[in-house]
């Protein structure tokens, strides 16, 4: 389903859409390398989870567009070619995988982390360059989004253990808990 057989193009039947897609993607990799650089630059915990929670909204904003096109593009033609039970079958999968939050244990490093975000995207960049099945790029997309959040939990966990308690202790309570709150809120959008 989805692929570009029988003359339908998944994403777009214009190089404009992929090329704007992909710099899309080109800004979202530019902002975790801007994470990455946070992380060993030991800038504050909660301006990193800020920039996390960034990418992760413009990871939505690329799943919305690629599942209006998967929508517009591969559902229709598949229904209307008589394949609806493989096409909603399909769909409801992508959308389960999409909306799925993963709540794993994490033993990986940041590093580590962010290298298997930038493959990841690296893989997306390809799928759309190839015209792949939109259903494989927003499952990329979910695998980013999980790995983030693997991300903030290792920077919150370490957030709470060092800066809160420092910052806490050293009487700056309640702009500590102004500002975690005001993290915690964006994080949780």
């Amino acid at each position: 389903m989805g692929d570009n057989t029988n003359g339908v193009l998944c994403l777009s039947n214009t190089d404009d859409f992929r090329k704007k897609l992909i710099s899309r993607i080109n800004r979202i990799a530019g902002q975790l390398r801007g994470i990455e650089k946070m992380i060993l630059n030991h800038v504050k915990c909660d301006e990193i989870l800020n920039q996390v929670s960034s990418v992760k909204s413009a990871l939505n904003g690329v799943a919305k567009v690629v599942l209006e096109a998967h929508l517009k593009n591969c559902v229709v033609h598949d229904i209307k070619a008589g394949l609806e039970g493989e096409a909603t079958s399909e769909l409801i999968l992508t959308l389960n995988t999409l909306i799925e939050k993963k709540g794993k244990k994490i033993n990986e490093s940041n590093n580590n982390i962010i290298r298997k975000i930038e493959q990841q995207i690296e893989m997306m960049r390809k799928s759309i360059e190839k015209d792949e099945c939109c259903s494989s790029i927003l499952r990329d997309i979910s695998i980013i989004k999980g790995e983030l959040d693997s991300m903030a939990r290792v920077i919150l966990e370490g957030h709470v253990k060092n800066c809160l308690v420092r910052d806490i202790k050293a009487g700056l309570e309640e702009k500590t808990i102004d500002d975690f709150l005001y993290t915690i809120n964006k994080m949780v959008k």
